[in-house]
This record gives structure tokens, C-alpha cells and sequence, in this order.
């Protein structure tokens, strides 16, 4: 397992079992539709980075979807 998911994986952790299981949901979903046909661009590399350093970095269905709907396109 490289660093970044190790990393990933060590603060999803420490989310309530609610939060961990929608994001479980979310990244099996994102495997199932065959994510390594899937190219970020940097900037979308910024982004989640970006979230991903947030103090809360907690993200609204909404939110989720939209991203998921801009990265799957």
C-alpha cells in the first residue's frame, strides 16, 4: 500500500462508523465502475488534496455527488 492511502486509510479510521461505511460505499463504487479508467487532472489532484488537509473536511452528498459526477465524465 503506497504512503497517501495509508495515510487515507489511518484517518478514515477515526470517523464514526456511519461516516466509515458511506465512504466505503463510495470508494467500492468508484472501484466497481472500473476507477483506473478514471485520469485526474492536477488541478483536481489540488482539490482533493486540498479537502483533504481541510480542519473539516467533511464533504455534503451533494458535494460528494457533484464531485463524483465531475471526475466519472
Amino acid at each position: 500500500m503506497n504512503k497517501r492511502l495509508d495515510e487515507a486509510i489511518g484517518r478514515l479510521k477515526t470517523l464514526p462508523d456511519d461516516r466509515q461505511n458511506e465512504i466505503a460505499d463510495l470508494l467500492i463504487d468508484v472501484l466497481d465502475h472500473e476507477a483506473d479508467d478514471i485520469v485526474l487532472t492536477p488541478a483536481q489532484i489540488a482539490e482533493i488534496e486540498q479537502s483533504l488537509s481541510d480542519e473539516e473536511p467533511f464533504a455534503s452528498d451533494a458535494e460528494v455527488k457533484a464531485a463524483f459526477d465531475r471526475l466519472t465524465k
